[in-house]
């Protein structure tokens, strides 16, 4: 009986989707790591993330690098001397988040918050020096344009460090052949990566001498200047990355707006002269918004770049999740 009773069922339940046609539809999810901002409310504050000093092969001593960083408007700082922990006995100037760039031979790798010192670091491969980040703090592969690495040697890393949170593209030292930074990296990376697993870019002064000052920053969209709030944001990629290598006529954005139902992003800035759409290392489209949903040519992520005179800004991707299902959709009963 209960045979008869669960093949009655099964008939009646495809007769409801019987003699029409079954619907192929997806469905487009975007992750956006501003969601949170309220862009008239938010406080800006300018970082740099990758600082020297005379305690390695920088050219001033600790006291004058932060001086001359707040003297420019900058709000945090971290010190990230070659293998060692460098730290002020007495600072009041600036937030300064502690820093160290690892590594010799290697592919330098940046290492914040938390991170114990090796003594034989030419001896240490990358898979060790992230080991030496602990789960309270985040690393950052240091100017990738320097080295002759695969993608995939840096996906490789990507999956098997959740604390790795990006690579820097803008770098003085690479934008000396590569105005624009190392984009080209960050695109090919994401491609692969995305969007199961963000990576977020940063754009640092590597700074040596004062030749160096005021290039590039992060700059951090945050309520208050405090480890949690400056934690959150690195993690979540609430922050973009600035570059005057060109010069200090800067762009500024005014407002991200999405629109989930028209399957939009649009972006308010001023003084910009651009704004482009890349994806998967193309460009596919420019202008202050964008169709995500219905445009083929965006594939798993979507990053903006908003062009200055002279300055630019790029902000960090947005998730593009695609899921396909077949749908039956409601049954119209013929009059």
């Amino acid at each position: 009986m209960k045979k008869y009773s669960f093949l009655f069922l099964f008939l009646i339940l495809l007769n409801s989707c019987f003699s029409i046609k079954f619907s192929n539809y997806e469905e487009v999810i975007l992750i956006n790591p501003y969601k949170d901002v309220n862009w008239d409310k938010v406080k800006r504050y300018k970082a740099n993330l990758h600082t020297h000093t005379k305690e390695s092969d920088g050219k001033e001593p600790i006291e004058k690098v932060i001086f001359l960083y707040k003297s420019r408007g900058y709000s945090i700082l971290s010190i990230t001397d070659h293998n060692k922990f460098t730290y002020p006995s007495d600072n009041k100037e600036i937030f300064l988040i502690k820093g160290i760039e690892f590594g010799k031979n290697q592919h330098h790798i940046l290492g914040y918050f938390s991170f114990k010192v090796p003594e034989n670091i030419e001896n240490l491969n990358e898979d060790e020096i992230l080991k030496l980040i602990s789960e309270d703090g985040f690393a950052v592969f240091s100017h990738p344009g320097r080295y002759n690495k695969s993608i995939d040697w840096y996906i490789n890393f990507f999956e098997k460090y959740p604390n790795l949170l990006g690579i820097e593209v803008l770098n003085p030292s690479v934008q000396k052949k590569k105005s624009y930074g190392d984009t080209d990296i960050w695109d090919e990376i994401l491609s692969k990566t995305m969007p199961e697993r963000q990576v977020w870019g940063f754009g640092n002064d590597d700074f040596h001498n004062i030749t160096h000052l005021s290039i590039n920053w992060n700059e951090f969209l945050i309520d208050k200047i405090n480890e949690e709030e400056i934690k959150k944001a690195i993690k979540g990629g609430k922050f973009y990355i600035c570059s005057a290598i060109l010069g200090f006529d800067m762009p500024y954005i005014k407002k991200i707006i999405i629109d989930g139902k028209k399957g939009e992003i649009k972006i308010e800035a001023e003084n910009y002269k651009k704004i482009r759409w890349i994806s998967n290392g193309k460009l596919i489209e420019e202008g202050e918004k964008i169709k995500y949903k219905k445009n083929p040519d965006i594939k798993n992520y979507i990053r903006v770049e908003i062009i200055g005179e002279q300055g630019f800004i790029y902000l960090n991707p947005f998730a593009v999740i695609r899921s396909s299902a077949f749908h039956c959709p409601p049954r119209r009963w013929a009059k």
